[in-house]
């Protein structure tokens, strides 16, 4: 797990060389609008790219469900919302600058690898003391054209699941199946 924190720090501050103004090669970052996201992956508290190693003391904001078909794309997942199996997520707040560097990984921007894309949903969120609220959620949707091929995965807590299959993260850096060299 070292090595993969070691990358993925590394990796933000990669990402912190490009939050620079855009140029005819990066195009304008564009935010969602939301003010919470939704992370169904590695991402997740405990993943190998746990959200609070993006933003040190960030606090959940509770769960909820996101309806769609997970796929196993090796050692992380991608969620179409095509489809009606429950998958669980984890909320968190949203801000600019935690949003760019998720885009980052995610392979949206500065460069578009054509994994994911963004939507925003709006989704009954349970908070911590159990209260339930409609908020708006940025989720990152795995693209269609990507997982045609990959397995899809029967069960809704993909942290659980890949645990279940005992087969440890690698400690090389994170990257996307696409393999290119911009993507984290």
């Amino acid at each position: 797990m070292h090595g993969v924190g070691s990358s993925l720090g590394n990796y933000i501050k990669d990402m912190a060389q490009h939050l620079s103004p855009p140029s005819a090669t990066h195009p304008a970052w564009q935010p969602c609008g939301a003010h919470h996201v939704a992370v169904y992956g590695t991402l997740r508290a405990g993943g190998v790219n746990d959200i609070a190693r993006l933003r040190g003391g960030i606090v959940r904001t509770g769960t909820t469900t996101l309806n769609g078909t997970l796929h196993d794309m090796g050692w992380y997942p991608g969620l179409t919302l095509e489809g009606d199996q429950p998958v669980l997520a984890e909320v968190y707040p949203l801000d600019d600058a935690l949003e760019q560097v998720m885009d980052g990984i995610e392979g949206i921007w500065p460069h578009d690898v054509g994994e994911y894309a963004k939507r925003v949903l709006t989704r009954p969120v349970t908070h911590m003391d159990g209260s339930v609220q409609p908020l708006d959620v940025l989720v990152y949707e795995a693209l269609p054209a990507f997982v045609q091929n990959a397995p899809v995965i029967h069960a809704g807590d993909w942290i659980a699941w890949y645990a279940a299959q005992g087969s440890p993260h690698s400690d090389e850096p994170f990257a996307l199946r696409t393999g290119n060299s911009a993507a984290p």
